[in-house]
Parts: C-alpha cells; sequence; structure tokens
C-alpha cells in the first residue's frame, strides 16, 4: 500500500480515537489530518520519501518498542527535530541533510516546524508574581478534586453561588501556541494555575496575572492534569513535586516551584502506549492507568493487530521506581495467519481513566475499555478493584462482554474482530459515594449510554440506568460528577447509533444515588450555526459540580452552568470566538472535550476550549472568569 495512504489512515484513526464519529465524508479524510501536504509544502514528499527508506521498518511494526504514527502525529515537529538532531533518534539521523530532517519532522506531525515561541510574546513573571506562595496548599487532590473522584466541590471552596453566575467577567486569556486542542484539566497551588498543552509545554501560571512562573517542555502532547504533591500550609521548606503524563507514554515529576525535572520513566514499552488519565496520588505512590493508540493502528489492514496490554501500575512518587504493575489481559499469542494477515490476541483492555482511592478499603477504582482482538476477555469494559498496596485483583465486575474491536471495523479492514463489539469502552472516571443508608457505592458512566452503581466491598450491581443511546461517540465519555445524593451525567449521542431503539438525548441528567431513579433530564438543543463545521450538541467533556449547579463545557462550543436540584440553565455562554490573550498568541475557544472539567474554585471559573480531534471543533485558549 502507498504510504502515504497508510500514514493518513492512520492519522484519520487516530482523530477517530475510541470516539470515533459520524462516517467520514469522502472529502473530510484529509481535513482529520492535523495538517495537510499542501500546508507542509515540497517537504512532505521529501519527508515521506525519507521516513518510507529509513523510519518505517521500526516505526510501522506492532511488536517494536519505536512509537507508532499514531503516537508521533501527537508530537510537535520541533520535538521530532531535537531527537533527530541531538536526541536518541541522533544515530539513525546522521546520514540525513538538514534540510532532510526538517522534512520529516513536518511530515509526521503534520504540521510546519517553526521557531519555538515564534508565535508568542514573553509574558514571564516578574520578581513580584515569580514567587509560590507556600499557603497556598493545592486546592484538589488530583483531577477528581477529591481522593473519591467525585468532581464535587463545597461552596465556600468553589466562592461562586447561582447568583453570581450572570455576573462572571473574562479576567484574562492564555493562548497555546502551536496548538489546536486544550484538553489538560488545570490545577491550582502555590497562587499559580498548572496545565498541559498539545505542544507537549507544561506550564505554571500566576493565577492573578497569566505570566507564566516557569514551563517544561514534555516529549509529546500532555492531555493529562497536573497532580500537585500537598505540602503544610506556610511550610517555608516545602519542595513538593508535580506529576503527569504525555502520549507518548512517559510519566514525568518535576518540581512544583520551578519546573525542574526529577525523574521521567516510559510507562509501558510497547510502541502505541500513551497516558490520557491523570495519574492518583495517594501516601506516597503513584497510580498510573495505561492506554494506547494500537486500537486506530488497526485501520491499516496491513497492521499485525494487536499486542497492547492495558494495565495500571503504582511508582515511588518521589523515585519514579515501579513497585507493582496489574495487566488487564493475558499476554498476546500469535492465532492465525490467513492470506498473509497474522492476528495476535488477546490484546486491549487500555485504561483511559483516573482511578479513585479508597484509603479505608485500601482499594483503588478505575473502568476499562475494550479488548482490539480476539479472544474478548473477562476483564473489559469493566470496573475493577484492586490492592493498593499490592495491585492484588479485589473484585471486577463486567458491564458488557465479548466486546473485541478496533478501528478496522470502521473502515472495513481485515483487522476487525470476527463476531466484533460494540466499542463500548469505559473512558469516565469511577466515582465512590455513599447513598442515603450508610452503604458506599462504586459510580461509573459508560459509551453504553448507561450509569450503573456497584457495592465499593463486592463488586456487586445495585442499579443501572439509560441516560442516552449509546455508541461509538455517544453515551457518558469523560466524567461524571456526584455531590449531596445526586450523581450528574452529561450525554454526548452523536455520531454511530448503537442502539436505534433509542432517539439521540445529549444533555444533562441527575440521578438518585440512592436508587437510580432519574431525578431530571435537561436535553440539549442544536443551537449550532450552519456554517460551523464540526459543531454538534452534546457533552462528551469532564464536568464540575457544585451544591448550587453544575457546570460542563460542550461540544458545540459554550459553557454552561445547570440549577443541580431541577436542570434549570443558569449560564449559558459562547466561547466560540477568538480571545486577546495575555501572552499574545492567536487563540480562539472551540469544542470542549476530554478529561478537562471547568475548575471552579476560590471565585473563578477556569476553562480550557479547544479539542480539534475526533470532529471536534479546535480551539487553543485558557480562560479565567471572575466576579465583577
Amino acid at each position: 500500500m502507498d504510504l502515504f495512504k497508510r500514514l493518513t489512515g492512520l492519522a484519520a484513526a487516530a482523530v477517530l480515537l475510541v470516539f470515533a464519529s459520524s462516517p467520514l465524508r469522502a472529502d473530510s479524510l484529509q481535513e482529520a489530518v492535523n495538517g495537510s501536504p499542501a500546508q507542509i509544502g515540497e517537504n512532505f514528499a521529501i519527508g515521506q520519501r525519507v521516513f518510507k527508506a529509513n523510519c518505517a521498518g521500526c516505526h510501522e511494526g506492532s511488536t517494536g518498542r519505536a512509537p507508532q504514527p499514531t503516537i508521533l502525529r501527537n508530537m510537535r515537529p520541533a520535538t521530532i527535530y531535537r531527537a533527530l538532531t541531538d536526541g536518541v533518534m541522533k544515530p539513525m539521523a546522521a546520514g540525513l541533510s538538514e534540510n532532510e530532517r526538517v522534512a520529516v519532522s513536518e511530515y509526521l506531525a503534520m504540521r510546519k516546524l517553526t521557531a519555538e515561541g515564534a508565535n508568542a510574546r514573553p509574558f514571564t513573571c516578574d520578581a513580584r508574581r515569580a514567587g509560590f506562595d507556600r499557603r497556598a496548599v493545592p486546592s484538589q487532590s488530583g483531577w477528581g478534586f477529591d481522593p473519591a473522584n467525585t468532581h464535587s466541590v463545597s461552596v465556600k471552596a468553589a466562592g461562586i453561588t447561582r447568583a453570581d453566575l450572570g455576573k462572571l467577567k473574562l479576567k484574562w486569556a492564555f493562548g497555546f501556541a502551536d496548538s489546536n486542542r486544550a484538553r489538560s484539566q488545570p490545577s491550582l497551588a502555590g497562587g499559580a494555575i498548572f496545565t498541559g498543552s498539545h505542544n507537549g509545554d507544561v506550564i505554571a501560571l500566576d493565577r492573578e496575572t497569566g505570566c507564566e512562573r516557569w514551563r517544561y517542555q514534555a516529549r509529546a502532547e500532555v492531555r493529562t492534569g497536573v497532580v500537585i504533591e500537598p505540602w503544610k500550609a506556610g511550610d517555608a521548606k516545602a519542595d513538593p513535586l508535580a506529576f503527569f503524563g504525555d502520549l507518548a507514554g512517559n510519566v514525568y515529576a518535576v518540581r512544583a516551584f520551578s519546573g525542574e525535572l526529577v525523574w521521567s520513566v516510559r510507562a509501558d514499552n510497547h510502541s502505541a502506549a500513551l497516558i490520557t488519565a491523570t495519574p492518583s496520588l495517594h501516601d506516597g505512590t503513584l497510580f498510573v492507568a495505561v492506554s494506547s493508540l494500537e486500537e486506530n493502528s488497526a485501520a491499516d489492514p496491513a497492521y499485525q493487530c494487536c499486542t497492547f496490554r492495558g494495565s495500571v501500575l503504582a511508582l515511588d512518587a518521589k523515585t519514579g521506581k515501579e513497585k507493582w504493575r496489574t495487566w488487564m489481559v493475558g499476554e498476546p499469542q500469535r492465532r492465525q495467519e490467513e492470506a498473509g494477515h497474522i492476528e495476535y490476541g488477546p490484546s486491549g483492555v487500555a485504561v483511559w481513566n483516573t482511578p479513585a482511592i479508597d484509603a479505608k478499603r485500601g482499594l483503588i477504582y478505575f473502568a476499562t475499555g475494550d479488548n482490539y482482538s480476539q479472544p474478548a476477555t473477562e476483564l473489559s469494559d469493566a470496573i475493577i478493584a484492586l490492592d493498593m498496596a499490592t495491585g492484588k485483583i479485589k473484585w471486577a465486575h463486567q458491564a458488557i462482554e465479548g466486546d473485541a474491536w478496533n478501528v478496522g471495523c470502521y473502515v472495513g479492514a481485515v483487522t476487525c474482530p470476527e463476531d466484533a463489539g460494540p466499542d463500548f469502552d469505559f473512558g469516565a472516571g469511577v466515582t465512590l459515594a455513599r447513598n442515603a443508608k450508610g452503604r458506599d457505592l462504586v459510580l461509573a458512566g459508560q459509551k453504553a449510554g448507561i450509569a450503573y452503581a456497584f457495592d465499593a466491598d463486592t463488586g456487586e450491581q445495585v442499579w443501572q440506568r439509560r441516560v442516552g443511546r449509546g455508541g461509538l461517540a455517544g453515551g457518558i465519555l469523560f466524567g461524571i460528577a456526584a455531590q449531596n445524593g445526586r450523581l450528574f451525567a452529561p450525554v454526548s449521542d452523536f455520531g454511530e447509533i448503537a442502539d436505534k431503539t433509542h432517539p439521540a438525548m445529549p444533555g444533562m441528567n441527575a440521578i438518585s444515588i440512592d436508587t437510580g431513579e432519574l431525578l431530571w433530564t435537561k436535553p440539549m438543543e442544536n443551537t449550532c450555526k450552519p456554517e460551523l463545521k464540526d459543531c454538534y450538541p452534546g457533552i462528551s467533556a469532564a464536568i464540575t459540580s457544585t451544591p448550587d449547579f453544575v457546570i460542563a463545557g460542550s461540544d458545540d462550543g459554550r459553557l454552561r452552568a445547570y440549577a443541580a436540584e431541577t436542570g434549570e440553565v443558569l449560564l449559558d455562554m459562547d466561547l466560540l470566538r477568538s480571545f486577546e490573550t495575555v501572552n499574545g498568541v492567536a487563540a480562539k475557544g472551540g469544542s470542549m472535550s476530554g478529561g478537562a472539567a471547568p475548575i471552579v474554585d476560590g471565585g473563578q471559573i477556569i476553562v480550557a476550549s479547544g479539542y480539534g480531534h475526533a470532529m471536534k471543533m479546535p480551539g487553543n485558549v485558557l480562560l479565567v472568569f471572575g466576579k465583577e
């Protein structure tokens, strides 16, 4: 097969991810790529030739350690160029000319190589703003805001009530250079906002002004949030660490007050491994969920599918040393060869979401994705409890059996498993909550459009409630929230239809934690203008709740807040516009999807806007709102 066709197919598959959208139009395959041959110019043909002759042998295999093209698509051209000139790929690129190194970097990243910082003006903090306030300890405990992943905040912590929502004013905006998506959930500590970016930068920004305190360059896009190690308020000697992962499968620890690297490790040596979930930190241990893009590589009929195995591992937070690892699937075996196509299995069962911590029971809880190839296994599409000290499985509950699927099924490739499943991953992080009778429940939301409650001790299913029709890009995708007896479940329901007996139900829902009864539902109207490409109603992003309201960014580029008791829309703000930024980068809002929930804290609402992926509208801005 022509290499361009193969890589274009892989890039389109990467756009689909696990959350594939509506069938691609004939003219949209190339549009799905981050960039185009026309934008890269004559270097496209040069880069294609160089890759085919020098790189494809290692980077297109399913069993090696060299990152696959789907992973390289998530790197900036400057990162690839540095690897070829001064990094790990320097010996392999020794025979390439300067122009060839530039060309292959642009070809793989599908973007032009520009001088770093060329799109931005320096906005470094002065001495008055550069220091960190050691009295301002982290206001949230990781991605879930608390160990239980409730994604809820108190009225006092929020500093914003229902009455304040109409008084919000944009305080400042920060633009991410060389980016078309903003998928890292902001974290707050020391008077700073910590966030990752599409271009691989992890940045600490002064919370009041947006000036830059430090910047660290990761090897690939940082989609996770940044977890800040807690410290005692006012401790003058505090030197906390900050943890995050990238889309090349690396996990990092840097000093929170300087950005200095302390350690980095590769979470899995598989060539398609990546980190999408923010790690969880507890008592000196970092719990890391490992996912992959191999499911997308199977769109190439020549790909030998599949060998990735999802896992969760525990790392020593101070050193990065592995304490234990629990695999979600057994060792893949060569199953058959037919007409030159080799198949491996079992595989898959990636973990896309952040583990919840149950210190009382000594457990962590998380949910898993589907198998990529047959045979389907018992831990796919499941909720799992692990002993946090040993990694031993305490219990597991599989919601749907037999779900073996990959993007080859979407494009009709031979790599599609026989008896392919519906692709009903659990992408959303699970939540630990207590019902009115004092029973602890693990709450979960699935792409099937169903919310569940399981007994925290046994994994027994207590109830389930359908709130969406489900599908490849439907149902509950990236996050739920729980507070005051209510589970809030956002629904996307755009794209492929899994259950044609149910209508599309995009919007917000509140469910009784006690009974699973639907308390209210607020359908979302289609407000997308005809000229807006890739605009759809629905909520696929993680959400945040307060006792007064639940707030969510949506696929249509709007920020909405719903009354917690009734679902009444209290705020409806259009972010699909350009913003003047403090750092001078041209920036705009877009679809809000993925694991980045709006942050409500100390009288501010902090929102990352822009997805630019999976047929969603691009954007590259961080917005900070406050009360007038």
